[in-house]
């Protein structure tokens, strides 16, 4: 990985980073553990930092700087020594930490099943929390690989939690999660194919007031996002999960928000840039729109 080390979203030498007064608080998570094809999440988190610092911070659309609300970027979080469980924990902690600043979370991955503990933690003060979540996969197995903690399992245990789920993009799914779905009806679908047919209607009436939006990076098509350990074909693009975020944020308060599963490519920042840009759409989307 490249020698550079940007510490604050945004910008090297952030002015709006205090977190005494920002609105927004990065939590890098470089959190690998159950990874199961292609390693290299755990670089994820300082990329997007180290791509962020090259961005122009105006947006045009919103006609703002965003970043003037204030965005603070915690320390990169550090695992070592730690089993999964004991990792999970302290990104649970940290959201529970910005939460009490009155601060909204995004979470920047590392991989999937750090949302299990960043949504709970959302779920204590949101008691009537909707989860979005955006992806290739479904992540509904009851375990992965031994695991219950596996990023394959991540909206199982939010479903556990009693929290209504609402997935869409999805277009890898197994058998176990099929016949789970049929059984629950907290959880609903919008298929990659049936949005790429322009067939489906999204049920946004399942939102509550307050919503949790984790978006896997693997959602996106990979002839745009080809840094994930597991892309997918006839994926969704660039304007239509911007949409779908600014629609959410229409219709529900966004309380927290994660961006998870980047592998840097070595020699490639494309898609670092992406993932950057979004983490960036999402919190002007939040905050001004």
């Amino acid at each position: 990985m490249e020698d550079i080390q940007i510490t604050q979203f945004g910008a090297p030498d952030a002015p709006y980073s205090s977190p005494d007064t920002a609105r927004i608080a990065i939590i890098p998570a470089p959190l690998e553990y159950s990874v199961c094809y292609m390693k290299g999440t755990e670089y994820g988190p300082q990329a997007i930092l180290n791509a962020s610092s090259q961005m122009e911070l105006y947006d045009e659309e919103l006609d703002c700087s965003p970043i003037e609300a204030g965005i603070y970027t915690y320390p990169l979080l550090d695992y070592h020594g730690l089993d999964h469980a004991a990792a999970l924990a302290l990104t649970g902690n940290t959201v529970r930490d910005a939460l009490a600043r009155k601060q909204i979370p995004l979470t920047l991955g590392g991989e999937h099943s750090l949302s299990a503990p960043v949504i709970a933690a959302v779920h204590e003060h949101y008691p009537d929390l909707t989860v979005v979540h955006i992806d290739a996969h479904g992540d509904l197995r009851d375990t992965y690989e031994g695991t219950p903690l596996s990023h394959a399992s991540i909206e199982r245990r939010v479903v556990d939690m009693g929290i209504p789920l609402l997935e869409i993009g999805i277009r890898s799914f197994s058998p176990e999660e099929a016949a789970f779905l049929k059984t629950e009806p907290d959880v609903a679908i919008v298929w990659a194919y049936e949005m790429a047919k322009g067939t489906t209607v999204i049920p946004w009436e399942r939102l509550s007031q307050h919503t949790y939006v984790t978006i896997d990076l693997d959602a996106f098509d990979p002839s745009e996002m080809p840094a994930v350990g597991t892309p997918e074909p006839g994926g969704l693009h660039w304007y239509q999960v911007l949409d779908l975020f600014r629609t959410i944020c229409r219709q529900s308060e966004v309380v927290g928000m994660d961006v998870v599963e980047l592998c840097p490519m070595p020699g490639q920042t494309r898609a670092d840039f992406m993932a950057a840009k979004l983490v960036y759409k999402m919190i002007g989307y939040r905050l001004f729109q």
